[in-house]
Formats: C-alpha cells, sequence, structure tokens
C-alpha cells in the first residue's frame, strides 16, 4: 500500500512510539512510510510523531474539524490520514503550515484551549521514555524526570541532569552510540584513540564541566530551566486510575532540588557556586552570571 524505495531505512523505537502507540496506529508499513518521509526532509520522528498525535486529539475533541484539516479525517489510529498529514507537515502545506514548527507553536495558532494537548517542556516535545517508569535510584537520583526539563537542551532522552548523567556527557561529546556507554571500555577507547590516559574520575569531571557550560550559556541568555513549565501527562499528575502506570506520579520537585544541590547550583537562580566554577576551571565564566 505504502511505496519507498528498497532499502529504506526501518523505523526505529522512537518513530514506533511516536508515530505508532502515540497516535494508537498499529500499521506498520505507514510507520515505515512516515519514518521515510521525514528522513527525506531531515525531519525528527519524534517530534513528528507527537505533532501528529497532538493534532488528533485536538481533532478527537473537536477543537479542530475536516475543514482545518484539509479534508483529513484525523482520528485516532487512521494510518492513511497520519501518513497524509506527515507529508503536509513536511511541505508546509495548508494545515501541515500550522503543525510543522512543533506542538507548542501549532497550538499557539489554533488557539481554543489546545495547549491543554501540546505536551512540550520549553518548546521541545519529549523523548518516548516514561520518566514515571524509571524512578531514581536513592542517593544517585539518576533524574529521569528532570532530566527533560532542566538539561540545557530540554526533553531529551539521550542527555541527563546532575552526577549520575556526567560520564553522559562526555560519551556525546565524544560522539559516541549511547548503547556502548560501559564507562570502563569507554575510556580505553577514547586513551587509545586520543592518547590520553584519562581515568574515570577524570572523564566525570570532564563531562561534569561540558554539562555546567551548556547550562552557563543558557543563564547568560536569561534561561532559567525552572521557569519552563513540565506538562502534568511528562510526570503523571494527575495520575492514572488503572493500568501499570495507576497512581504513579515521577516526584520531578525532589529529583531537581537533590541534584542542584548534589551540583552545587543554586537552588532557586540554578547559578552554580563560584567555588565549582573554580573546580571545574571556568572562573572565566564567571562574569557572564
Amino acid at each position: 500500500e505504502y511505496k519507498y524505495p528498497a532499502g529504506s531505512r526501518r523505523p526505529e523505537y522512537e518513530t514506533l512510539a511516536s508515530f505508532g502507540a502515540m497516535c494508537l496506529n498499529n500499521n506498520t508499513e505507514s510507520i515505515a512510510m512516515v519514518n521515510y518521509i521525514c528522513n527525506c526532509y531531515g525531519i525528527d520522528t519524534i517530534s513528528a510523531g507527537s505533532t501528529i498525535a497532538f493534532a488528533i486529539e485536538c481533532y478527537e475533541n473537536g477543537l479542530i474539524t475536516r475543514k482545518d484539516t484539509d479534508g483529513i479525517e484525523l482520528t485516532w489510529g487512521n494510518h492513511q490520514a497520519i501518513v497524509a498529514m506527515t507529508e503536509k507537515l513536511a511541505r508546509r502545506e495548508g494545515f501541515g503550515g500550522i503543525l510543522a514548527d512543533g506542538v507548542k507553536l501549532a497550538a499557539d495558532r489554533i488557539g481554543r484551549g489546545a495547549k491543554k494537548y501540546a505536551v512540550h517542556i520549553g518548546g521541545q516535545e519529549p523523548g518516548m521514555h516514561d520518566p514515571k517508569l524509571m524512578p531514581p535510584t536513592v542517593g544517585t537520583v539518576e533524574s529521569a524526570a528532570a532530566r527533560y526539563q532542566m538539561d540545557a537542551t530540554p526533553g531529551r532522552h539521550t542527555q541527563g541532569f546532575g552526577p549520575a548523567s556526567f560520564l553522559q556527557h562526555a560519551l556525546n561529546a565524544a560522539g559516541l552510540c549511547y548503547f556502548g556507554r560501559v564507562g570502563r571500555y569507554f575510556i580505553s577507547f577514547l586513551n587509545a584513540v586520543t592518547g590520553w590516559d584519562y581515568s574515570l574520575d577524570e572523564l566525570s569531571k570532564a563531562g561534569e564541566r561540558i554539562a555546567t557550560l551548556r547550562h552557563v550559556f543558557n543563564l547568560r541568555e536569561g534561561i532559567n530551566p525552572l521557569k519552563w513549565p513540565v506538562h502534568p501527562r511528562i510526570i503523571g499528575k494527575t495520575p492514572f486510575e488503572s493500568g501499570p502506570l495507576a497512581g504513579v506520579t515521577a516526584d520531578i520537585e525532589a529529583q531537581v532540588y537533590w541534584n542542584l544541590g548534589a551540583m552545587d547550583w543554586d537552588r532557586l537562580t540554578t547559578k552554580p557556586s563560584q567555588k565549582k566554577l573554580s573546580y571545574l576551571g571556568l572562573d572565566d565564566v564567571v562574569k557572564d552570571l
């Protein structure tokens, strides 16, 4: 039914989740098709799938009609409509132009209470990793929920926040796959390629320096991540009444509070202390704060 070239890349987890489960779409060939469309146009499949799901919910709740959607019946599980609207989104044609910049701006353009269905943090649709399924470990606080809000680039499932994320920042900066993040092997590979002799602690400190620099850049531009509202669905407010997540709410406030203290960042302004900046060799950025 769907014509995409032989040898086209098959969709991976994020794409299957955003264009599949999020849209109540079980037609895998349609997901392969939208994956091909997004790859051709250089469009992120997480954001695109989330935006299509947002549009479907707006349609199902009467905020938009077939007149708005150029005659496309944008209902849950309608894989033909999902593919058609994704093509319009990619080309900024008709209603696709309303959706093309993501759910935040789409909700602003639609109005009529559409913000209720626009799931994002800082304008970024979050990854397909539900923080309600990833409770932090006491003493390390992985901050699965807080990373979506507090990382310098919000909403990313491949970024992190807090001491447990420092090696992850170093791994990202090295351009290596996140799935190959086993510490001692990563260091061995890095030292072999560069001729360095980094220890695990030194590499973690480098990651902390990266995380801090990214954050300080935002602070200089007037961005305090605590000011970014978190859509209640992301953390389970109000929690589901049934299913595997019944009664579960991610305690994002506790995660943010613990990690800010652990990193020696102010819990209101989120500014790193001067002592912390000096420890990281970043005395030159103090003036920017």
